[in-house]
């Protein structure tokens, strides 16, 4: 694993104070804005892989996910940084 990629599992135990029926916008929510304080960049920056989103609404909008292991990377293109959310 290279210095600009990360494994982490992320909490989602605050999708459950949520309504039901914005459940997985907050899972998405919370993913992005964790990666964001733990890469040190702005949740703009922060970029979900179709796979991971996939999986966050595969359980339909009232997801009752608890915890989610993802793996971050960052990517360098033309100067600008992204960061690369996908499961693992």
């Amino acid at each position: 694993m290279s210095q600009a990629e990360r494994e982490y599992v992320i909490p989602l135990h605050e999708v459950l104070l949520t309504p039901k029926y914005r459940r997985a916008e907050k899972a998405v929510y919370i993913i992005r804005s964790f990666v964001a304080r733990h890469m040190r960049t702005k949740p703009e920056l922060v970029k979900l892989d179709p796979a991971l989103n996939d999986l966050v609404w595969s359980r339909g909008i009232q997801a009752n996910w608890r915890r989610i292991k993802v793996k971050v990377a960052k990517e360098v293109e033309e100067e600008r940084e992204t960061y690369r959310v996908s499961p693992s």
